[in-house]
């Protein structure tokens, strides 16, 4: 559990971080690369981030991405374009996305452990060699939907249920930005978590209970621009294909969720 004044001061050095941000973005395009896989890909989250950032008014950022299918942290590490993109410099902020099952599975075997905090580590080194005034920031993947446990031969290596699951992620992905100075987290699994709860829940996963369908990359992309510009509330006119009920409800989502950011769990 986290002292009142451990919070206090991480909320501050965060703040400081966002007028940061904010004082970049409002002097010239930002820059953000997305490093990730098909959780980054599919539905293109990061032309779905810039078309959110640009419906607010603030200038539409310079947005590159790398999202191989199936790429774990490590694996980026290791990879040409990956480190071609990072060498070019120059970033604002790069987001770091780690395959959906390597930060649940963590906690379980430790050779998949080492890798994906090695992973972050090295990439977040690098990241900062070439652009030293980068913020790294961790996108949070999110928990399998309820029905992926629906088939008993499952096993319980991911986790008995989602909140489980979930649970197992925010874990590692912590762990993960602790090993990096000032690195911050956009809690987008929470958010999903906080979605299933609430009793207007919208089904955000595709039928392979793992990819998101475009309500959930617009959740995502909520949450990555909340935790980037920290808005006093979010406010965004994009919503691509949703109605205004259902972009409004994920708006209140993504805003109750990076509230939470920080706190020791979304479970209680």
């Amino acid at each position: 559990m986290k002292t009142p004044v451990i919070w206090f001061l991480r909320k501050f050095a965060v703040l400081i971080l966002f007028i940061g941000i904010e004082g970049i973005a409002g002097a010239a395009p930002l820059h953000v690369l997305f490093i990730g896989n098909s959780y980054t890909g599919v539905n293109n989250l990061p032309n779905v981030f810039k078309e959110i950032v640009t419906s607010t008014g603030a200038q539409a950022p310079v947005v590159k991405a790398v999202t191989n299918g199936g790429f774990t942290l490590e694996k980026h590490l290791n990879a040409e374009k990956t480190l071609n993109l990072i060498d070019e410099g120059g970033w604002d902020v790069v987001m770091l996305q780690g395959q959906s099952e390597e930060s649940a599975l963590s906690e379980t075997f430790t050779n998949l452990r080492r890798d994906f905090l090695h992973g972050a580590k090295e990439l977040s080194g690098r990241i900062r060699t070439k652009s030293p005034k980068a913020r790294i920031v961790f996108y949070q993947t999110w928990a399998r939907h309820a029905d992926y446990w629906v088939n008993p031969m499952r096993g319980e290596s991911l986790g008995k249920n989602p909140i489980e699951m979930q649970a197992l992620i925010r874990k590692w992905y912590e762990r993960a930005a602790s090993q990096v100075k000032d690195a911050l987290i956009a809690p987008v699994g929470d958010a999903w978590e906080l979605n299933y709860k609430d009793p207007k829940a919208l089904r955000l996963h595709r039928n392979d209970h793992s990819h998101p369908e475009f309500n959930g990359t617009y959740l995502a992309g909520l949450v990555i621009y909340g935790t980037i510009f920290h808005p006093s509330k979010l406010s965004v006119p994009f919503r691509g294909t949703l109605s205004e009920p259902d972009a409004a409800y994920l708006q209140r989502i993504a805003t109750k969720a990076i509230q939470h950011e920080g706190k020791e769990s979304l479970s209680h």
